[in-house]
């Protein structure tokens, strides 16, 4: 890790440039995309948990999700350091992996939240028998009006 001029750590601990943190380049603003659909997975979790659902599963599955984007971030540090025409299509590359990583986040997300949501399979089968039941006292009265006639 190198130390700035300042004295201050010129990397976060998760080996990045700490600019990257309000820099304009490709590769930060890749890096802070990545880590906001983190952020949002795990605050979708948190509301999930608040509703009820027990999350540790999902948990689970955002820390892996966190695996892949410190091997993510590995690859957008060695991408900013190459050459600039070679450094613009990796960087490419690794954009439609970071949304491959957003949409896998919301997936854990959704899944998460639906989990939440009540079941409604008894509440149609219940209807389905009353009006079976019903149906059934309907035909027998016609049949009992026609024997009638």
């Amino acid at each position: 890790m190198g130390i700035s001029r300042l004295g201050h750590r010129s990397r976060d601990p998760d080996g990045v440039p700490r600019h990257w943190e309000t820099s304009q380049s490709v590769a930060g603003d890749l890096h802070r995309r990545m880590h906001s659909a983190l952020n949002r997975t795990r605050a979708t979790l948190a509301d999930a948990r608040r509703c009820g659902v027990p999350t540790d599963h999902f948990e689970s599955l955002c820390d892996e999700l966190e695996s892949a984007a410190r091997i993510m971030d590995e690859q957008l540090l060695a991408a900013s350091r190459l050459p600039l025409r070679i450094r613009h299509r990796t960087l490419l590359d690794l954009r439609y992996r970071i949304v491959d990583l957003e949409r896998t986040g919301d997936r854990i997300g959704r899944t998460a939240l639906d989990a939440a949501a009540p079941v409604a399979g008894g509440f149609e089968d219940t209807l389905r028998h009353i009006n079976e039941r019903l149906d059934r006292h309907v035909e027998a009265r016609r049949e009992l009006g026609e024997l009638g006639s």
